[in-house]
């Protein structure tokens, strides 16, 4: 990653060291912008055109439907919606139904796919790794099921990095071109922006 200019070398030694003794990936810098993004006029349309073609439905991979701010907000699942080793019932998990607040959502098993603990002009969100991975490898590699077993839902950045050392060719969006340079700075820009809602 491009560090920034002002950094000094053993500031960036000892962020690049405590992504290695974490095993999570290092945190992504965010482009620089001069204005504020929105979330409807501008990440929702990005959003709607790039990723809701695969996380828009009851079994978009990881449960991450992010069709809407909420979608997003609520975050990835690990558990499988269709299983055919499930002997009971599972508790549903619908959008808009089943839970309204996010603590709902973390107590279902959701984890965020936004937090972002790094400082400075950092961010190290799940949505924003994955993005970084497909710049990085831009060739998707293997077969995609919504139900396979070894998808990225990474409950935490270490899991994450986990999965992308394993699978460096999975960043998202999968099987589809990276997002172009625009796409990406407004998105990034909205996470460091503390990704306000509509």
């Amino acid at each position: 990653i491009a560090l920034p200019p002002l950094l000094s070398a053993a500031a960036a030694l000892s962020l690049l060291l405590g992504a290695c003794r974490t095993g999570a990936p290092p945190p992504v810098q965010v482009p620089t912008s001069a204005r504020t993004v929105g979330f409807l006029a501008d990440v929702k349309p990005i959003l709607d055109s790039r990723c809701v073609v695969c996380h828009s439905c009851y079994n978009a991979p990881c449960q991450l439907q992010l069709g809407s701010y909420e979608g997003i907000d609520r975050g990835g699942s690990k558990q499988p919606v269709y299983s055919s080793s499930r002997l009971l019932a599972q508790d549903p998990t619908r959008l808009f139904m089943d839970a309204q607040t996010t603590r709902e959502w973390r107590g279902k098993g959701f984890a965020s796919v936004l937090d972002n603990s790094a400082d400075g002009g950092f961010d190290n969100s799940i949505l924003l790794e994955l993005l970084e991975a497909k710049r990085r490898q831009p060739l998707s590699v293997g077969d995609y099921e919504p139900e396979a077993t070894d998808l990225t839902c990474a409950a935490s950045r270490r899991e994450l990095g986990a999965f992308l050392e394993k699978h460096p060719n999975r960043g998202m969006p999968f099987g589809f071109p990276a997002l172009s340079d625009r796409e990406y700075g407004i998105l990034a820009t909205w996470l460091q922006e503390g990704r306000p809602g509509p």
